[in-house]
């Protein structure tokens, strides 16, 4: 899609500040910068994507929320009794097109689609003189390729229903963004299928010009491939994702970190275990709005871990680490904490999104929907020993198998943004934690996913109709 975006200013560096009034999607020549402008050498290539990767930092996006509302709209986290306000409305599923989160993931997500995109149409102008320039800006070009995949897919699983949700994917999703020029035009929303299309084309293009196995902050080959089997098991492209799952457990140069150094997991950045992380520095992170501070008892605490999910560990388990009990002051008295991120306040630790531990389960799950349950149990055993090596082997067959996984999946990847998708995608029920109650929803539900939010129906009557039950 060709568009024109008004009232967003993109300048050299690629950041963007949208307007009160108008829709994100809006933005006006006159204070935007040509690509070919924005981008006239490796240097300013460079800047643009650094500019790019920065918009994952937002606590809008990967800084916060994309990590706690598919958490907290599920069974891992509850609010506290004592918080700060932010996302009452998830907990109490009665979230509205006025919420400010959804309209900021909704914002900060095609913030790095645009950024992107002018990345790349400025990357495919620049000249060069020599061959690894070439491999350089192709490496950057690939990047951004990547970056605009990631970001078309959290937004078609976050607002729209999953892949399977009709049986061709025909149901309505989001706008595909891949061109920005001046051509004026208001972007309809395309269907999943087209949008899961174009992030695999997009991560088909990014492998193609990609020169980096292995990155430290930034897209490689191995996290391109990593995101590419994650967006096939959405799809139940089971062929998909074991083939580039297995490509990246197989040949891709990681490791599980060792059972007995599992803290280094979270508390080293750019580990062997880590495909892609957002970066943050002590000078640059998103301080009291970032996700340490959010969890630690000695910020806010906002966000509890459930019970139920600490009761699924044995004592044994050393994932049971990444969660500490202990009182918090004026509040609950016997509460659980999250301790993925141990900087807390600091606010300085880096954010992982892609994992090799989950390319296990996810490998587990394709081969348990193929119904090759040894291979699956051979996978799910790999994550669960790790774990605890004590652990029994997995001996569950057929739905029971499949189960077992998604609990793996709860287990391992806890908090860090999947609990949702999961249950959605696999159509299963919900149950919501409301520190001393529970809800349970059963699927399918109209708001599972988010609403379109109001300011950008009310600037750009094409995106219309509002998801159902908004």
């Amino acid at each position: 899609m060709i568009l024109k975006f008004k009232h967003i200013v993109i300048l050299a560096i690629m950041t963007l500040t949208a307007s009160c009034s108008e829709s994100f999607l809006d933005i006006d020549p006159e204070q935007s910068v040509a690509a070919e402008s924005a981008v006239i050498d490796l240097v300013t290539l460079q800047t643009a994507l650094n500019g790019t990767y920065s918009k994952l930092q937002s606590n809008d996006y990967y800084g916060r929320t994309m990590y706690i509302i598919p958490e907290l709209m599920a069974d891992n986290l509850y609010l506290s009794s004592r918080n700060t306000g932010r996302y009452l409305e998830y907990e109490n599923f009665v979230v509205s097109e006025r919420n400010g989160e959804a309209q900021g993931l909704w914002e900060k997500g095609y913030q790095v689609i645009v950024n992107a995109t002018r990345a790349i149409e400025g990357g495919k102008l620049v000249q060069t003189t020599t061959a690894d320039q070439q491999k350089t800006i192709n490496q950057l070009v690939g990047e951004a390729y990547a970056l605009r995949a990631l970001a078309h897919f959290d937004l078609v699983r976050a607002f729209a229903q999953p892949y399977n949700f009709t049986q061709d994917a025909s149901h309505i999703a989001v706008p595909i963004i891949t061109a920005v020029n001046t051509v004026q035009t208001s972007p309809k929303r395309n269907s999943v299928k087209e949008v899961y299309e174009q992030i695999k084309n997009d991560l088909i293009t990014a492998l193609g010009l990609m020169q980096t196995a292995k990155g430290k902050g930034s897209f490689s080959i191995g996290a391109a491939k990593a995101l590419m089997a994650r967006v096939a098991i959405y799809q139940d492209d089971t062929i998909n994702a074991i083939k580039y799952s297995s490509e990246v457990i197989d040949t891709g140069g990681y490791g599980l970190i060792a059972n007995k150094d599992y803290a280094t997991l979270w508390n080293i950045k750019f580990n062997n275990e880590t495909l892609f992380e957002v970066v943050n520095t002590i000078a640059d992170n998103e301080g009291s709005n970032s996700l340490g501070h959010f969890f630690n008892v000695k910020g806010y605490a906002d966000a509890l871990v459930s019970s139920e999910l600490y009761a699924l560990y044995s004592v044994q388990d050393v994932r049971r680490s990444a969660i500490t009990a202990g009182p918090k002051p004026s509040a609950e008295k016997n509460a659980l904490f999250v301790n993925k991120f141990p900087n807390g306040t600091l606010s300085d630790d880096n954010i992982k999104i892609l994992r090799l531990a989950e390319q296990y389960l996810i490998r587990a799950e394709a081969y348990a929907k193929k119904g090759e349950d040894v291979l699956a149990q051979n996978d799910l055993n790999v994550i669960a020993k790790r774990a605890n090596p004590a652990a029994a082997n997995a001996t569950e067959t057929g739905a029971a198998l499949l189960n077992r996984i998604l609990e793996e999946r709860r287990k391992e990847l806890a908090f860090e943004g999947h609990r949702l998708f999961d249950l959605n995608r696999n159509k299963k029920d919900v149950k919501i934690i409301q520190s001393e109650k529970s809800v349970s929803i059963s699927y399918p539900n109209d708001k599972f996913i988010l609403p379109i939010p109001l300011k950008e129906l009310n600037s750009n009557p094409s995106i219309k109709p509002q998801n159902s039950g908004y």
